[in-house]
């Protein structure tokens, strides 16, 4: 029988109330409504359907290639994970591992599973089946072309061990593993779907989870319809609703035309929609709307990555001039809305272990000057820097992804323009991002990143798409962070991280804390993970 949903939420507030004393918190980011906007209130209303439009059709939803938003917001109502992370106690809990624990070295890991977890198969989420799915995340699977999770670069084995326990050993520490365990990308699978070959594991309507939403039909690029799991017992612990989905349904659609969002949400035929306009925010909470931000606390800000392959930004001090040469409040003010932040760093101010480095970073166009003087880069005629017959002229690359990130680096092509560096604008420009993703000689790569298993993944390896780069010094830093015994150690190497990486290297460019920007008609309820998804099994329609 189904635990009451008001004394729940009830519960919960009580525990967001008393945070500093408790450490224990609710299970979403805050998502911020815009000003004057409605909000959907009360007690949940149990049935009905749910419409969810996304930006892009999904075409490959094998578990660990789920590091892209229109894949982990859907996954993440099909898929649980052994962790959650709980934003508002900013704390790893209990999902399907009701306990877990580590060893001093950071090299041992040990997952008490709860009792009674099925697949929606049937089939029994236990050791076992936990153990198999750490070995394909961990390892791979070869016969199936599966390479293994980013986040699991140190994972050696697993082991079934105790009653119902899994102990994991590492080839090397790593204080970033349990985080990684809450992941998406990390989601849990039945045995039978890890026998699948890769495209069986690829496709929807193959993959089976114990999440309270199961798989019921399909219109390729069209839409996918998931069914409420009736049985469903077993959300994270801090989860308000610890029973099945309020909703009986959930369809997802796909709605490219990013200027058509607002007005679907706003006449209804939608519930909640990805991917708002700045410009549509207010016009959408005006009407009668809703808008939520949802706070991406397990990804890096938004940036401009830095590739030093053509030469011209190998001086650190070239790219430390471009860093403060920004203006990002004017970014903020021109280009973008109240439900964006402003970076202080790599990890956005929510972030575990985040450092404000705004005054470092601050706008200061003169020091911005000075230093592109002091590397050599001298005016010339036309008003752009040269150097050994060179222009100061770079490029940026990034997808169409973002609703925002053309204009913003408009306005950054206007501010390095008066400190005499020419940015050629790609920014949107999907075409030009094939080739330029892995050519060096490209100067920037805006994006954000999923940096569950800490900033070592995202920048080390040699092939990483932010950098291209490996950097020697980076990567000790990353494995004394990674190998960190204690969390004030690990917090001060994260810190060192920051440092390096903004500014003594200024291999990013830090532009706006990452966020998504839903809009939803005025009878939705929904709240968000720290990955900016939609918690569906959470969600409520006051019509119903």
């Amino acid at each position: 029988m189904r635990t009451s949903h008001l004394s729940l939420k009830a519960a919960a507030l009580v525990t967001v109330l008393g945070l500093t004393l408790t450490a224990c918190g609710g299970n979403s980011t805050t998502a911020a409504p815009a000003e004057g906007a409605p909000t959907a209130s009360g007690e949940p209303v149990e049935g009905g359907t749910f419409t969810f439009a996304e930006v892009t059709p999904i075409n490959n939803w094998q578990t660990q290639a789920a590091r892209f938003y229109e894949k982990a917001n859907v996954l993440n109502s099909v898929l649980d994970r052994l962790t959650y992370f709980d934003v508002e106690s900013g704390k790893l809990v209990g999902w399907i591992a009701k306990d877990f624990k580590a060893n001093k070295e950071q090299m041992e890991f040990t997952f008490t599973i709860r009792d009674g977890v099925t697949f929606s198969d049937g089939s029994a989420l236990d050791a076992e089946a936990v153990k198999l799915n750490l070995d394909a995340l961990g390892l791979g699977i070869k016969d199936a072309q599966i390479a293994p999770n980013v986040d699991f670069g140190a994972y050696k084995s697993a082991e079934v061990v105790g009653e119902n326990q899994v102990k994991v050993t590492l080839k090397r520490p790593d204080a970033n593993f349990l985080r990684a365990t809450s992941s998406v990308a990390a989601g849990l699978v039945s045995p039978k779907t890890l026998k699948l070959d890769n495209a069986g594991q690829s496709a929807i309507a193959k993959i089976v989870g114990s999440g309270p939403f199961v798989f019921e039909s399909e219109k390729p690029d069209e839409e996918v319809v998931f069914t409420s799991r009736d049985d469903y017992a077993w959300a994270p612990e801090t989860a308000p609703n610890q029973g099945d989905a309020y909703l009986d349904s959930l369809v997802v659609k796909y709605l490219p035309e990013v200027a058509s969002r607002a007005g679907a949400a706003q006449s209804g035929q939608v519930d909640l929609v990805r991917g708002l306009q700045p410009v549509d925010e207010q016009v959408l909470a005006a009407n009668g709307g809703q808008v939520f931000a949802a706070q991406g606390v397990d990804l890096t800000t938004n940036q401009a990555a830095v590739r030093i392959g053509s030469g011209k930004l190998a001086d650190a001090k070239v790219r430390q001039a471009l860093q403060v040469g920004i203006d990002r409040q004017a970014i903020k003010d021109t280009v973008l809305s109240d439900s964006y932040v402003v970076a202080g760093s790599i990890l956005n101010h929510k972030a575990p272990g985040f450092v404000d480095l705004s005054s470092e970073i601050a706008y200061n166009p003169e020091k911005s000057k000075q230093l592109l003087d002091e590397a050599g880069w001298k005016v010339g005629a036309d008003g752009i820097r040269e150097k050994d017959g060179e222009k100061l002229e770079i490029t940026v690359a990034t997808s169409n992804n973002s609703v925002v990130i053309k204009p913003a680096f408009e306005l950054i092509e206007q501010q390095w323009r008066d400190l005499g560096v020419k940015l050629v604008n790609r920014a949107a420009d999907n075409t030009f991002l094939v080739n330029a993703l892995v050519d060096d000689k490209v100067e920037f790569f805006g994006t954000r990143q999923f940096a569950l298993g800490g900033l070592g993944p995202v920048y080390a390896p040699a092939n990483n798409t932010q950098t291209l780069n490996s950097d020697e010094e980076l990567n000790k830093l990353f494995a004394k962070e990674q190998a960190a015994t204690s969390e004030e150690e690990h917090l001060k190497l994260v810190e060192e991280e920051q440092r390096a990486l903004v500014l003594d290297k200024a291999l990013t460019l830090v532009l706006w804390d990452e966020v998504q920007v839903y809009g939803a008609n005025k009878s939705a309820h929904v709240e968000f993970t720290s990955g900016t998804a939609p918690i569906f099994q959470g969600a409520w329609k006051s019509d119903g």
